[in-house]
């Protein structure tokens, strides 16, 4: 009994204590939970296209990534056909406007503010290439006020937003071969090399070095063994080679030319298939798709491995069968596979970039004719510009995410309205 007695006091003595620490002013401790840091914002990405519009002035969609929405429509110019970022910089897009000689330039991140910058009369252009800080170059295609007999390169400041400088493609009088005659494409090597000018007239490639602002050399068929009519320029990552596709005559094929921009020297044709028109330089894996529209293939090299001594320029690592009249092709930044898109069959071929197998064709809407397909960094979606529509395609399952119509020609109309033409589309 005298044990119980003295455990039920001790009892009691210990609940009086809990209570008062629970009711009075006494400490204690509270643990509260320290968040971690947290994960890093994902960067937005953006796909861009340009439409031509036939009935007044172009314009640009920028595309959201993430949403597959429309976040922003600039207007631009008359007979829009080309655009570019600057070098090294997504900050601002470049649009060549050939019906109105003019370049639209404008902060990717504002809406409505559009700079225009007027070029000289009749310079008609279809180019823009840069990669070098603080200037644009624009390939102008027809005779002008600057250079009444040729066409021409203009250089745009882009800490003033005008024309610095216009330079005469060079056309000496015959039998000498020039580049002056309806330029149709222009690129500059990267690391702000030397400027490569393709010209259908003269059937020629011209170098133009800025630093000098001066042609330095020709490459023709006759002379240097450049293939028959170039139509399309893609330069190596590091801008040592410039790689040429020649589409052919019907008699002659077409052929893959590479210049080596060290010495202005040019390797032996490497074959293509029947009438290539495109390339994409691809610098994840290092490789050169180029679409042959006449075979339906698309022609796939190892630019890791140009030899500038071989019998073979360049390996040829395989031929992909691909839908009809393919235009355009691109590659997945993740390096698993590349898109084509085809326009006479209205797909889009899916190909492993490992087996070189067609993984998937996938149905554009009726009559889309696509004329260029894009990737963007992320790898999840590739955007396809077709006639009058943009299709979005998730490279998860190869499904068409959405179909946007192109912008109407008459801002105005409301309903049944004609549509513009996408030309082009580059991403970020």
């Amino acid at each position: 009994m005298r044990f119980l007695r003295r455990s039920g006091f001790g009892f009691f003595a210990a609940f009086i204590l809990l209570l008062e620490l629970g009711c009075g002013d006494q400490y204690r401790p509270v643990a509260n939970p320290i968040p971690g840091p947290g994960g890093q914002p994902q960067p937005t990405h953006y796909a861009y296209v340009v439409s031509n519009n036939p009935a007044g002035n172009g314009s640009t969609m920028q595309f959201d990534v993430s949403g597959d929405t429309v976040t922003q429509l600039q207007t631009t110019g008359l007979g829009s056909n080309y655009e570019s970022f600057l070098s090294n910089s997504a900050g601002a897009l470049f649009v060549t406007n050939g019906g109105n000689d003019t370049v639209s330039e404008f902060a990717v991140s504002q809406t409505g503010v559009v700079t225009t910058i007027n070029l000289p009369v009749g310079s008609h252009p279809v180019a823009l290439s840069s990669t070098q800080a603080g200037v644009m170059y624009v390939l102008n295609s027809g005779p002008n006020s600057a250079c009444p007999n040729s066409g021409s390169i203009s250089t745009i400041s882009t800490a003033t937003l005008a024309v610095s400088n216009t330079v005469c493609l060079p056309q000496p009088p015959p039998p000498a071969i020039g580049c002056g005659a309806n330029p149709i494409a222009m690129l500059q090597a990267a690391g702000g090399k030397q400027i490569y000018v393709i010209s259908e007239g003269d059937n020629s490639v011209c170098v133009y070095d800025p630093s000098t602002q001066s042609f330095v050399a020709t490459f023709t068929t006759p002379a240097n063994g450049l293939g028959l009519n170039p139509v399309f320029l893609a330069s190596s990552a590091d801008g040592s080679y410039i790689f040429v596709v020649t589409e052919g005559d019907g008699v002659n094929p077409g052929a893959l030319d590479i210049i080596a921009t060290d010495n202005y020297s040019i390797l032996p044709s490497v074959p293509l298939g029947v009438k290539p028109t495109f390339a994409y330089f691809d610098p994840n894996l290092v490789r050169l798709y180029v679409t042959n529209s006449g075979s339906n293939t698309v022609s796939v090299f190892d630019a890791s491995n140009v030899n500038v001594k071989g019998s073979s320029a360049i390996p040829l690592l395989a031929t992909a069968n691909v839908g009809t009249t393919p235009v355009s092709v691109t590659a997945l930044p993740n390096g698993t596979r590349f898109f084509v898109a085809n326009s006479g069959s209205s797909t889009v071929t899916d190909v492993s970039a490992t087996s070189f197998a067609v993984l998937n064709t996938i149905p554009l809407p009726a009559g889309a004719n696509p004329v260029w397909i894009a990737s963007e960094p992320t790898s999840s979606k590739v955007y396809v510009a077709n006639q009058s529509s943009i299709t979005i395609i998730q490279t998860a399952n190869d499904a068409v995410a959405a179909t946007v119509a192109a912008p109407a020609q008459n801002p105005n109309c409301t309903s049944s309205c004609a549509l513009q033409q996408p030309v082009m589309i580059i991403t970020n």
